[in-house]
């Protein structure tokens, strides 16, 4: 066991003891695993999306209507920017917990992910915030992008380090970057593959309600190339009817939320993998496991 593991127990390590043994994982498997969860515990992450559905939508409300948020009432748009941060960090925080729970076997419900949530919520805030600085700060310039790639990478997995271990913001980049030490290529190539395969499952929902608009009638100003740009690109329909218009923000604000669900929940998995592969946590969890079994038979 790495020394780190005593920093984790400092640091009141969790998560509690399921009823679940983690074992070590082949990325085949992650995939799998991300799938499984995300369809045996839907609801449950479907009420967590809510939040991220509720960010969506009110950083859209901010970019279409900023004018009016901003010249006309100060107060209001700035309101709306605390409710967009705040909905999407609870949405990104609870998903990590419930996905980290549901993995371990632990009986959750949506109020007790969100109370564990709430409070890591200004710890996770403020990782976030300094992640996003310094990958955006070094994106600006050409060449600063090849180290922003490599920060994202490097600091990937502070959402589990954050959520599960309760560190500081600091430790909790730094475990991040313990745990991807020595394999930051493979890492690369696991959070690109899984953020791929979760904008292509986007793509493909969008694009399949799209085509079935079509076939139904439902609109005649939009066609094919129309719905291929949509899906693929994000880009928004210039020649629909308003009412139209507000349909499609809210179709891709749903299918963009419940997508973006498999990254996390992707991330989470592979912040697991990593802390099996490299501090044998899984042994840890199975001896934690038997003394309490021992400890309730006694």
């Amino acid at each position: 066991m790495l020394e780190q593991n005593d920093a984790s127990r400092n640091h009141n390590s969790e998560p509690t003891v399921g009823t679940t043994a983690p074992k070590l994982m082949g990325f085949a498997d992650i995939l799998d695993a991300t799938f499984s969860l995300y369809r045996k515990h839907f609801s449950l992450f479907l009420g967590l999306i809510a939040f991220s559905v509720l960010s969506e939508l009110a950083s859209h409300l901010l970019v279409d209507f900023s004018e009016f948020f901003f010249h006309r009432s100060l107060l209001l748009g700035i309101a709306t920017v605390l409710i967009t941060v705040a909905f999407s960090i609870i949405g990104m925080g609870g998903i990590v917990i419930g996905s980290g729970a549901t993995y371990l076997g632990e009986n959750v419900t949506i109020h007790s992910v969100l109370q564990r949530t709430m409070d890591r919520f200004w710890q996770l805030l403020g990782c976030f915030l300094l992640w996003l600085l310094v990958v955006a700060v070094l994106t600006v310039t050409i060449i600063g992008i090849p180290f922003a790639i490599y920060f994202a990478v490097r600091w990937g997995l502070f959402l589990g380090t954050i959520m599960f271990e309760k560190p500081v913001i600091r430790i909790a980049l730094k475990r991040s970057s313990e745990l991807i030490s020595g394999m930051w290529w493979r890492m690369f190539g696991m959070l690109l593959a899984i953020l791929l395969l979760s904008s292509m499952v986007h793509s493909i929902i969008e694009i399949s309600i799209g085509f079935i608009l079509i076939a139904t009638n439902l609109v005649s100003e939009i066609d094919f190339i129309d719905i291929l740009q949509w899906g693929l690109l994000g880009e928004s329909f210039e020649n629909s009817t308003p009412l139209f218009y507000t349909i499609s923000i809210v179709i891709h604000l749903v299918v963009y939320t419940m997508s973006f669900a498999i990254w996390i929940i992707g991330i989470t998995l592979l912040y697991f993998n990593q802390r099996i592969r490299k501090e044998g946590f899984d042994i840890e969890m199975q001896v934690t496991q038997s003394n309490t079994v021992e400890s309730s038979l006694g």
